[in-house]
């Protein structure tokens, strides 16, 4: 009888501490849910642009605008100075907006149409716009040299090495860019399915037999064909006797920032090079004539 009642109080002694806990459990706060991590702010829109012009343009134009990025002693042409007087376009948000999407060919100046949203490029554009027009404008006479190569359509590239070079035609000769010393070198990056550049062949076969006692060499180097027999076939129709080059590496149009078809680059005889262009051009131009002339 004792121990059946000792069983009874025990079991009794149980439920008891269990209700007990279960009535402390339900009387007790339920702990606050767990706060998300702050997402970390946005820049303000005034500030916008400033810290996107930071990522995007300082290393080359430098944090106010004036040129001296850490970047730019190794470009050619060098980063703008946006105080600098005159802009090859208005000096405009929309202007400014345009050039930061598309870039310039021919220049160190890349094309962010797949980096920046509208709303981004608004930014950037509003705060170069500000960079341009805050200073004093410092005008800029361009040199004799500088002005020959702006009015024949050339970037300056005077003073600079040109990348190295090597192409074969379709017999396997090479020809190395570093064994041309002691010519003028006309480099042309085309492709067979541009139609200027096809164009531009004849021309340049009668430009390059004109200039022969200037010792002038163009050097077609085709950047599309996938048997260069096919681009030299087609050169054979239009110019024919013209020959016709590859980069193996197909690195070339690349190393020499070719951005648009056709694109030439000029090469001095000391083999340093005197300025690149892009576009179509008339090659029998008196101001294209004394750029190749010249001899630097």
């Amino acid at each position: 009888m004792t121990q059946a009642r000792f069983v009874i109080l025990a079991v009794v002694a149980v439920v008891g501490a269990v209700g007990v806990g279960w009535a402390a459990g339900k009387l007790r706060p339920a702990p606050a849910p767990a706060q998300p991590a702050a997402a970390a702010p946005l820049a303000p829109a005034a500030n916008r642009g400033e810290v996107l012009f930071g990522v995007y343009c300082a290393s080359c134009h430098g944090p106010e605008g004036r040129g001296d990025g850490p970047s730019s002693a190794a470009l050619r042409p060098p980063p703008r100075d946006f105080a600098a007087r005159p802009w090859r376009f208005a000096v405009t948000r929309e202007s400014i907006r345009k050039v930061t999407l598309d870039g310039i060919p021919g220049t160190a100046m890349p094309a962010t149409r797949n980096a920046l949203g509208p709303a981004d490029a608004d930014a950037v554009a509003d705060y170069v716009f500000g960079l341009a027009t805050s200073r004093p404008a410092v005008p800029h006479e361009p040199t004799e040299e500088e002005a020959i190569l702006q009015a024949a359509g050339f970037t300056d590239l005077r003073g600079t090495a040109p990348p190295q070079l090597v192409v074969a035609d379709t017999a396997g000769k090479e020809v190395k860019l570093s064994d041309l010393k002691g010519r003028t070198v006309l480099l042309h990056f085309w492709a067979t399915t541009c139609v200027h550049c096809v164009k531009e062949l004849p021309h340049l076969k009668e430009l390059e037999a004109k200039l022969a006692d200037r010792k002038l060499t163009v050097l077609h180097v085709c950047a599309d064909a996938d048997e260069l027999a096919e681009a030299q076939a087609l050169a054979d129709k239009v110019a024919p006797g013209l020959r016709v080059h590859a980069d193996a590496s197909g690195l070339g149009p690349q190393r020499f920032e070719v951005q648009a078809l056709p694109a030439v680059w000029l090469v001095a005889p000391d083999g340093k090079a005197v300025g690149r262009a892009t576009g179509m051009r008339d090659w029998a131009a008196p101001a294209v004539r004394k750029v190749l002339e010249r001899g630097w």
